[in-house]
């Protein structure tokens, strides 16, 4: 009874705690939008464009010196990669503020079945370059390293939450999709934009004017490449792994597009929220066997 109580109290005090950041993020928006809009738009930028550095874990440390580095550059920027084991690869797309070793618990299983595993920190994370990124740098990133200049073969994709955002809106650009595995995908990124800017209190006008610029910048439209408006652009269908309990990207968004066939198949997990989803043996082992299957239909249908 004493853990349960204490667990409690924390809770009461997390949220707590988060609703009076709201109140203060609210007031200072309204604040600085009236005063000084460039200030504005700045802390919009510190706050919604610049990932925090996630940690990197002992068990992550072995496994990035276990691999080959390699990097390439978009839009002027290093992005650092690294890679295990030889034959076609698979490319693993981390979420916003994650980093690429965030996977290492699929790199054995996919090296042992004779895939090269290959991982990169996105722009602004990890040991890539920049302070300050977006969904639509992102999407670049991930067309860049389907480039055949490369030589990286890739015939799978694995991503996570944000990342899986950016890999339907670069596959869609694709001639051709390899396979792919989406794991608590983010599908309606706008909405989860838009609802963000809102609780902190950003003005409309200031959400609509930074849109532009990184719209401007890319080339990309957030309303026209809302990655759920692409699924139909995929060339096969992905397999989305998604808690029922994630309190990060809703549940029920994958499984409300799950239910258009040759599309999305959904599996879903239970009791493993949104990051731990990535550790579980079993999603791995699920991931790696959907990848063999895709790239042996891959090489039957390249045959002929």
């Amino acid at each position: 009874m004493a853990n349960l109580s204490s667990a409690s109290h924390r809770f009461s005090t997390n949220v707590r705690i988060h609703s009076l950041r709201m109140w203060v993020a609210r007031l200072v928006f309204k604040v600085l939008w009236g005063t000084s809009p460039r200030l504005a738009e700045r802390l919009a930028v510190k706050l919604f464009f610049s990932p925090w550095n996630s940690p990197l874990s002992e068990e992550g440390k072995q496994w990035l010196d276990m691999g080959e580095p390699f990097s390439i550059r978009v839009h002027d920027r290093k992005i650092q990669a690294w890679r295990w084991g030889s034959g076609p690869g698979v490319l693993f797309v981390h979420g916003w503020s994650g980093r690429g070793i965030q996977f290492h618990r699929f790199i054995d299983p996919l090296v042992r079945a004779g895939f090269t595993a290959i991982a990169f920190d996105g722009p602004a994370h990890g040991a890539s370059d920049g302070r300050s990124t977006s969904y639509f740098e992102f999407t670049d990133v991930v067309r860049a390293f389907f480039d055949p200049g490369l030589g990286l073969d890739i015939r799978g994709v694995v991503a996570h939450s944000f990342g899986a955002a950016a890999v339907i809106n670069g596959l869609a650009r694709q001639t051709d999709s390899p396979g792919t595995v989406l794991i608590a995908p983010a599908l309606m990124l706008r909405d989860m934009v838009t609802h963000a800017f809102e609780r902190h209190g950003v003005p409309p006008d200031l959400f609509e004017n930074l849109l532009a610029v990184y719209e401007n910048r890319f080339g990309y439209s957030l309303r026209r490449d809302d990655p759920h408006l692409h699924l139909k652009d995929l060339r096969r269908s992905a397999l989305v792994i998604h808690d029922q309990d994630d309190p990060i990207v809703a549940y029920q968004d994958s499984r409300a597009l799950s239910q258009h066939p040759g599309i999305l198949a959904l599996q879903t997990t239970v009791g493993l929220g949104h990051r731990k989803i990535l550790t579980d043996p079993d999603v791995v082992e699920t991931t790696v066997s959907h990848l063999v299957k895709e790239a042996s239909a891959w090489t039957l249908s390249n045959a002929y």
